[in-house]
């Protein structure tokens, strides 16, 4: 090596037969001499131990090498050296093109100094991408993570001290970083820092303003969210229209655990400046009352932990589906639902919600030196299960809670099923409420009190001691299926309703239209009901059950379908189920050794009319003065619970056009405009009281 660190070229050695030239770029070319030794069976004859050097030369037209055996001429030496390695800064310039100002622009820059990155150590701290105990530190293009954090880097130089060797020295490498940037960048970090002061930003300055790593906020469907930046970048649509990217990661709960999800949101290009809360994503120190929008986010993301996992609530608000061709079809929901990912994911598979796991350092509670990884661009963080297994969900039960700043960047949405509309929705954290329950719902049930106890035992019973009960086969007869069989009005589905409100389960009212009449699809969807029904610990009401309990015939074969699947199906089933009907008498026998519990309801009598009559009248909101003689006249009428319900209805309807409150003389004037529809009624009652005698 000369003195200026540069390789002389022939200098030659000879080792073990073995003559190796040093050239010019620091390579060997070594042509080796026959060794003594027996040369080996594998090789072909004659072929010499070690290594021929080849060196590229001219590209033909295809921009191939020409491979040749010479060293190319004027290769020269290599740039950085033992001397080069001395500096503090390695400071690279090419020309600059397109500027006018100035000949040269900085390309990139290596940090040499041990003190410098120790300085920088502090400044870029967390900073994504960026290890600086690295031996070779380098910045390059923007020079984004020293923009970034200028105001950082600014302070840190600004609280160096001179009182010993290594503060002054490290002062000295930290001044120069300093004002290589400055004199590089300077309009740049200026105008960027005006612009951020008056809380403005151009299109072309966009990226100073995105640090990753950072809080960043937008609306999704219209909902405040908050996300993680995980890096900005200009390109292009789907459609080829320029763009800037904003890549960002939330957390989001896919029905068995917590991880991260990606989002990019897209902001196209604009004209002149542009208020930076008026930007489809900005990060959220830009928010107008950014403290108070933080404390609202971790307090819905905490509700949102909450509710993982299945929930039974209450909901008044929007929620939405995709459509056929992709879009959000959004629906007006009021009412019970129950919030459930997995369900989701088992019902709805082409929509599933996969996660991407929290990297292991944000796992560890409470470490808040810990650096936050963010997920590599090229890696898989799709979440989708190895083998398309899911975990099981009993797992969820072990999972740590989320950290402050994982709540705060949690999802607003909650995948469940209503119960009204029977349709599996995306719904907002803040719009679930609480169940108000009818506490006295059972209570108020016209039944004989030692049936009303028999139907709760039992059915509170096999909700508790399921498992222990078994078939031979595994998971066969565990259900407890109820017959409920006596003229309309009576109180059969009342009863499933209030023995549902008393369990403080999901109640799931399903007729023979939610299943259709084609038997191809009846046994899917009658076995997703029965699957679903199950696992909420949901009783299941399957109300006017004629067609699927009516005895089999020689000639309707695609009902006999409909009697058999039901049969097989129900046989299965590993929950409650109560089934009404009007005609026990047209039952098929197989029925008859599958149901458990068979309740006959009478006609009302005028004891528990009475009764009926007095629970609809104090339950309304709406004062009454009808007097105790008054309602002994009503309860001699022989009408059914529903007709009570409907006829209270009416009068109290017009009750309230007249502004007075409810009076007997409001019921009477319903008789009167209904007492046709009543006649017909007991008529027709009467024609089948040989069948409840």
């Amino acid at each position: 090596m000369d003195e200026d660190g540069n390789f002389d070229a022939d200098v030659e050695d000879v080792t073990n037969g073995v003559k190796t030239t040093t050239l010019a770029n620091g390579a060997t070319e070594n042509d080796v001499e026959p060794a003594e030794d027996p040369i080996d069976e594998q090789c072909e004859p004659g072929m010499k131990t070690g290594l021929k050097n080849l060196y590229s030369g001219k590209e033909d037209r295809k921009g191939r090498y020409q491979w040749q055996e010479e060293l190319p001429k004027n290769l020269g030496g290599p740039a950085e050296n033992k001397k080069t390695a001395k500096w503090a800064l390695l400071v690279r310039n090419v020309k600059a093109y397109n500027d006018p100002t100035k000949v040269l622009a900085i390309h990139s820059i290596v940090i040499q100094s041990p003190l410098l990155k120790k300085l920088l150590a502090g400044v870029l701290k967390n900073y994504p991408g960026i290890t600086v105990g690295l031996n070779r530190l380098e910045f390059s293009d923007k020079f984004e993570p020293l923009i970034h954090r200028w105001t950082e880097l600014q302070s840190a130089i600004a609280e160096l001290g001179d009182e010993t060797d290594e503060e002054r020295t490290t002062k000295e490498h930290a001044e120069l970083l300093q004002n290589i940037l400055v004199d590089e960048f300077k309009t740049l970090i200026d105008t960027s820092q005006d612009m951020r002061n008056k809380r403005v930003m151009t299109y072309d300055s966009l990226w100073t303003l995105f640090q990753p790593g950072s809080f960043v906020f937008s609306r999704q469907d219209g909902q405040e969210t908050a996300m993680t930046l995980i890096d900005t970048k200009y390109g292009q649509d789907t459609k080829t229209n320029p763009c800037f990217w904003v890549r960002c990661k939330y957390v989001e709960w896919d029905g068995t655990k917590f991880g991260t999800q990606r989002m990019n949101l897209s902001i196209y290009p604009y004209s002149g400046t542009r208020h930076i809360a008026q930007l489809r994503a900005f990060p959220m120190e830009f928010h107008p009352d950014a403290d108070a929008l933080r404390t609202r986010l971790i307090e819905r993301g905490a509700k949102a932990e909450v509710l993982a996992g299945p929930n039974y609530r209450a909901y008044q608000g929007i929620g939405w589906r995709f459509g056929n061709f992709g879009t959000k079809d959004k629906y007006n929901v009021k009412g019970r639902i129950v919030i459930d990912t997995h369900g989701w994911n088992r019902f709805n598979p082409t929509y599933a919600v996969f996660v991407a796991p929290f990297p292991h350092k944000e796992i560890q509670q409470g470490d808040e030196e810990a650096e936050e990884e963010v997920d590599d661009e090229d890696g898989d963080d799709s979440g989708m299960p190895e083998d398309g297994h899911f975990a099981d969900e009993e797992d969820a039960s072990r999972r740590p809670p989320l950290s402050a700043d994982q709540k705060l960047v949690c999802t607003p949405l909650l995948r469940g099923y209503s119960l009204k509309t029977k349709d599996w929705f995306n719904f907002f954290v803040n719009s679930v409420k609480d169940i108000e329950w009818q506490k006295d719902a059972f209570d108020r049930l016209v039944l004989p009190q030692n049936q009303k106890e028999l139907i709760l035992g039992f059915t509170e019973s096999q909700r508790k001691y399921s498992d222990t009960f078994d078939d031979v086969i595994e998971g066969k007869g565990r259900g407890m299926i109820i017959l409920l069989c006596g003229p309309p009005g009576v109180g059969k589905t009342l009863t499933a309703e209030s023995v549902a409100e008393e369990m403080k389960v999901p109640l799931f009212m399903m007729s023979a239209g939610d299943l259709g009449l084609d038997p191809s699809k009846v046994e899917a969807k009658l076995q997703d009901i029965l699957e679903m029904c199950t696992r909420w610990h949901s009783v299941l009401l399957l109300d006017e059950a004629d067609v699927f309990l009516e005895q089999r015939s020689l000639h309707e074969l695609e009902r006999n379908k409909l009697v058999s699947i039901f049969l097989r199906v129900l046989e299965y089933f590993e929950g409650t189920m109560f089934l009404t009907t009007n005609r026990v008498n047209t039952f098929d026998p197989a029925f008859q050794s599958r149901i458990h519990i068979s309740l006959d309801y009478q006609e009302l009598s005028i004891k528990s009319r009475r009764t009926v009559w007095k629970n609809f009248l104090d339950t309304s909101t709406q004062e009454h003065n009808v007097t105790e003689d008054q309602l002994d006249e009503l309860a001699r009428m022989n009408v059914n619970g529903r007709q009570i319900k409907n006829i209270l209805k009416i009068a109290r309807l017009l009750a309230t056009r007249k502004e007075a409150k409810l009076s007997h003389d409001h019921i009477v004037t319903t008789l009167e405009v209904t007492q046709h529809l009543h006649n017909e009624t007991q008529f027709s009652e009467r024609t089948k009281g040989t069948m409840y005698g």
